[in-house]
């Protein structure tokens, strides 16, 4: 099937992004339909998640390891994969992505290789799986700037009421790292395709919209 390009903007501080992004917890509670069900040392987790397109739903238990992170050139490489034990679906995923600052603005590159067997194979052979990961990266994206101004007023709020003379900045942002078990919602990629067609429908007659 074919590979999978985003990217996101977001007006925050590239070094924030990136430290935010090395918590993988922090970074589940951003996607939609994702949960962690454990972790093993720093670099291997578990979780889950259930995708729903029309008749069918798929709920994938998998794992994601971090191969690779370069922290001077703030690029890091995950590789997952994934088993539908009831369907029979398969996915397997590698991703790349990339974190770098052009006029203050924080700049995402996201590159992912990813294979579909099973009933979910269609999803990769009619295009939804690119669109989905729109969708996706935009609400990423979303979550992403208000937990990171959520951070920054929590510290704001700390440097008022603190007496210690020591930085309390953003170079001191540590991102949670427990594992989060709370979320178990379902991707309904029916929802998210009505969705996108119907963006796409009023951008053709020339309107704009905030789905």
């Amino acid at each position: 099937m074919p590979d999978i390009t985003q990217k996101f903007e977001i007006n925050q501080p590239a070094e924030d992004v990136w430290k935010f992004l090395q918590s993988v917890p922090e970074v589940v509670d951003c996607i939609p339909g994702f949960s962690l069900t454990g972790q093993e040392g720093d670099k291997k987790y578990f979780g889950k998640v259930s995708i729903r397109l029309g008749p069918i739903v798929s709920a994938f238990e998998g794992e994601a390891t971090i191969v690779e992170t370069n922290i001077e050139e703030r690029t890091s490489k995950i590789e997952g994969q994934g088993l539908d034990k009831q369907g029979g679906s398969r996915a397997s995923v590698t991703v790349t992505y990339t974190v770098k600052e052009k006029n203050d603005i924080t700049i995402v590159d996201i590159y992912a290789e990813m294979k579909l067997t099973g009933s979910l194979a269609q999803m990769g052979r009619t295009g939804i799986v690119q669109d989905v990961a729109d969708q996706l990266t935009k609400e990423f994206s979303v979550n992403l700037n208000q937990k990171l101004i959520s951070a920054d007023s929590k510290q704001t709020d700390g440097i008022k009421e603190t007496t210690d003379s020591g930085s309390l900045g953003r170079e001191n942002f540590h991102p949670k790292d427990s594992v989060n078990n709370s979320k178990g919602t379902e991707i309904n990629a029916t929802k998210l395709l009505l969705k996108i067609l119907f963006r796409k429908l009023l951008s053709s007659f020339g309107f704009k919209n905030n789905l």
